[in-house]
């Protein structure tokens, strides 16, 4: 991508990042919730979706999915398997819905969500636009609770794939002509800044993991093995292979058109 491509992207996120509600900001009183133990039968009936949001913006209930992990990979399943991946995709309102909960699921019961901000730093100060290093990449946007243990930044790493999955299925669905360009807005009461940062944030995380996939080439979880060896500096750990110091990745070089469409929605100053 060009500097002026990606000075404009920056842009984008920058006014997203000021001019929308701050990521993952919940209720000031939402720590005080003390809801009950959330099932997947909280969200498949009527109203399922808005009851999923709304659960979304509760501390105690995020945490106590963080707590499950069996039980976000059940709603996880239900979302997808009825709403995006029902062999037609992302085709109305509902279905995008679902995919902005699917993606919100997955990032706010992990470490992915602290990823946010530290990925809209890194690409305002040009580190994702001038780098193309895997390592510096990894040490510009890698929250220090994700480093903590090869478990956390790998439940990480698969939440954020899991997201991109879904935003790209969203994409597709507002660029339908599929053009790089909107065509169909998201669904009332969205906040498309929101969804704006956090589909560039899955993306880049995917588009390293692809790089590691298809550049030794390994296998998906390898790569994950591969990336956290590089970010605690690991490198004499025995499964680390030394052509990860050849490979690189430019995650913003040139966006697919379903993450060009999404950024659209961001509103420019």
């Amino acid at each position: 991508m060009s500097r002026v491509k990606t000075l404009a992207l920056a842009v984008v996120v920058l006014f997203a990042l000021t001019g929308c509600a701050p990521l993952f900001e919940f209720n000031l009183f939402g720590a005080l919730d003390t809801p009950p133990t959330p099932t997947l039968a909280d969200y498949t009936d009527a109203g399922g979706l808005d009851a999923l949001g709304e659960d979304l913006n509760s501390p105690a209930t995020v945490e106590a999915l963080a707590a499950n992990p069996s039980l976000v990979q059940e709603i996880e399943d239900y979302l997808w398997d009825t709403y995006i991946g029902d062999g037609g995709g992302v085709e109305n309102e509902e279905d995008s819905q679902a995919a902005i909960l699917y993606a919100d699921l997955a990032l706010k019961t992990s470490e992915g969500e602290n990823l946010v901000n530290n990925v809209v730093e890194a690409l305002l100060d040009g580190t994702l636009g001038s780098s193309s290093n895997i390592g510096t990449l990894l040490a510009a946007i890698i929250p220090p609770e994700a480093l903590a243990s090869e478990a956390i930044f790998t439940d990480m790493v698969e939440a954020l794939l899991a997201a991109n999955d879904a935003y790209e299925q969203l994409g597709i669905y507002v660029d339908f002509d599929g053009d790089g360009h909107l065509t169909n807005q998201l669904p009332p009461g969205s906040a498309p800044g929101d969804v704006v940062q956090k589909s560039i944030v899955a993306y880049t995380m995917y588009a390293m993991v692809d790089a590691v996939v298809t550049g030794l080439p390994t296998t998906e979880s390898d790569a994950i093995v591969q990336l956290f060896l590089v970010a605690t500096n690991a490198t004499t750990d025995p499964r680390y292979d030394t052509d990860m110091g050849t490979l690189t990745v430019e995650p913003m070089a040139s966006p697919p058109p379903w993450l060009q469409a999404l950024m659209e929605l961001a509103p420019l100053p």
